[in-house]
């Protein structure tokens, strides 16, 4: 869920947000995305937490608050967490204003990409959304 979409949900419209408020709903949107991108990851390598934990050395329990967002997640454990999935990870970071970036919502560049999605075809086994292989997105009339 985006950005714009946790306001329109459960604000009315026309809200104002601090600068606290927006930069904590960014975090919050960041990691979900990145947690959801490694279950994707795992459900594709069809590795468990189990699994994980045992490929990094950790326990379970560390593997799920990570994979929750309880616990925070450093670059060099994303990279750890990467290289246990034999994936490569990769951050883009745009440097030009919200305003000149038209990729950027008006939200400071937190928005999903701009593709017409109706609907996501869910992964089999654990209703896992993969926001990053269009091929498995599916448009249908409602």
């Amino acid at each position: 869920m985006t950005t714009k979409q946790v306001r329109e949900m459960f604000f009315a419209p026309g809200t104002d947000f601090s600068r606290a408020e927006d930069r904590a709903l960014a975090r919050e949107d960041l990691i979900y995305n990145v947690t959801e991108d490694m279950l994707v990851a795992m459900e594709r390598a069809d590795v468990s937490k189990k699994e994980l934990a045992r490929r990094l050395g950790r326990s379970k329990s560390y593997v799920t608050q990570l994979l929750s967002g309880a616990r925070n997640m450093t670059l060099g454990t994303l990279s750890d967490i990467c290289f246990a999935l034999d994936i490569t990870p990769r951050i883009t970071i745009l440097d030009a204003p919200a305003s000149e970036n038209p990729a950027a919502s008006d939200e400071g560049g937190w928005e999903a990409e701009d593709i017409d999605m109706p609907r996501y075809e869910v992964l089999q086994r654990r209703n896992i959304i993969d926001r990053q292989d269009r091929g498995f997105w599916v448009t249908e009339a409602a």
